[in-house]
């Protein structure tokens, strides 16, 4: 529409000086004609274009004129414009692309940034972007999906779901979808998804609050947590702490600490960072799970010649 574009220019030409007419046109899909013709519309409700002809030329807005937004403190309007920016590098979406742009358009930019966030690290692989773009869309449309599945055991399937909601969590991105045949709801990893088939089916159940459907779903998973006792050197309590924040530290004897760390059944992340200690954490029960350490360890010195 008409006015959508004339809007998105006028945020584009706040944050942007001197844009050639040719590639506003490009970059709206519209002729430089058609262009041309919005600049006028856009200096009649008042907004102080103005052009520079020649090889270098283009339009601009004044920059005395700026667009405020009283209600948000300078502070909060760079803390909510720092967090956007970071997470448009873990996440790509034209959606939050053009919010950003929007949101520069309102904030006043000086004073300089105070607080700085990268989430470039956490970014997953283009597949992942491109998987959580359909998934997006299979979601607005209501419309079923298929896809090869493999668990963190590395077993097969191939679930059929309604997709209702990618959430990031955890370092990765995960779907949140209901399987009709098991009348249940269900997380997927999306990294582990393949081959994603939208169908041309529409699901007409009805889920009521998403968002709280995930939260009964998260807390039934942890719900099988189970408590484990891991006793360390009091030197290396710091790092425990940093590890898993939730859990206190207890100081038993002058030479020892403990914590309780509570991970669910399925979990693994867990084996990884205590192993990441050698031997100077010991896992003293449950016994199967110190077991299943054990084991771990094993199977791992087996590929070595020891």
């Amino acid at each position: 529409m008409k006015v959508d574009r004339i809007l998105e220019i006028i945020i584009y030409l706040i944050n942007h000086d001197n844009v050639p007419a040719s590639y506003l046109a490009e970059r709206f899909h519209v002729s430089v004609r058609t262009i041309q013709r919005d600049m006028i519309s856009i200096s009649a409700i008042g907004i102080p274009v103005y052009s520079e002809s020649g090889k270098y030329g283009g339009y601009s807005i004044l920059p005395t004129y700026k667009m405020k937004n009283s209600d948000i403190r300078s502070d909060e309007q760079q803390m909510i414009i720092r967090a956007l920016e970071s997470l448009a590098t873990s996440y790509t979406s034209d959606t939050l692309k053009a919010l950003i742009e929007k949101y520069n358009a309102i904030i006043d930019k000086e004073g300089g940034q105070k607080v700085f966030w990268d989430f470039g690290v956490t970014r997953e692989n283009n597949q992942v972007q491109g998987m959580n773009r359909l998934l997006e869309q299979a979601i607005e449309g209501r419309k079923l999906i298929t896809f090869d599945y493999r668990n963190a055991n590395g077993d097969q399937s191939t679930p059929l779901v309604e997709p209702l909601a990618i959430h990031y969590k955890w370092y990765a991105w995960y779907l949140f979808a209901y399987s009709a045949e098991k009348k249940q709801y269900r997380t997927y990893k999306v990294a582990r998804m393949q081959s994603l088939r939208i169908l041309d089916r529409v699901s007409a159940v009805e889920h009521g609050d998403v968002e709280q459907l995930m939260k009964a779903s998260e807390q039934a998973y942890y719900q099988t947590c189970i408590p484990i006792e891991v006793q360390f050197a009091p030197r290396d309590a710091g790092l425990m702490a940093e590890y898993f924040p939730d859990c206190p530290v207890e100081r038993l004897t002058e030479n020892t600490s403990r914590i309780f760390i509570h991970v669910p059944a399925g979990e693994r992340l867990w084996k990884a960072l205590l192993l990441s200690f050698g031997n100077r954490v010991k896992v003293i029960g449950p016994k199967e799970y110190q077991q299943e350490l054990i084991e771990t360890a094993q199977n791992f010195l087996s590929n070595y010649d020891i």
